[in-house]
């Protein structure tokens, strides 16, 4: 799950409209928009959550919600996250 999202780098990130990246807040990462929230920390949450507790991919974003209530957008802008961040990983396959 780490990897997935850790090869990924901010400029990777900038067609998605709910991610914006700041140098001066939390060190460039790319947060979800109008947060510090890092859109890594809840990607690998829900990757974690259906890898290691092998829950679909709407118990992951529920249980993700858990973890940070205050994700902006809540359930459906990590939807689209991860759905960006697919999208992203095809494009990038031979």
């Amino acid at each position: 799950a780490t990897a997935k999202i850790g090869a990924m780098e901010a400029q990777n990130w900038k067609n998605c409209p709910l991610i914006e990246v700041d140098p001066e807040r939390v060190h460039g990462a790319p947060v979800f928009k109008g947060s510090r929230l890092p859109v890594d920390t809840v990607v690998e949450n829900v990757d974690a959550f259906m890898e290691i507790e092998g829950q679909s991919l709407d118990e992951a974003v529920a249980s993700t919600l858990e973890c940070f209530p205050d994700t902006p957008g809540g359930a459906a802008a990590i939807r689209t996250v991860i759905a960006h961040r697919d999208a992203h990983e095809l494009q990038m396959q031979p």
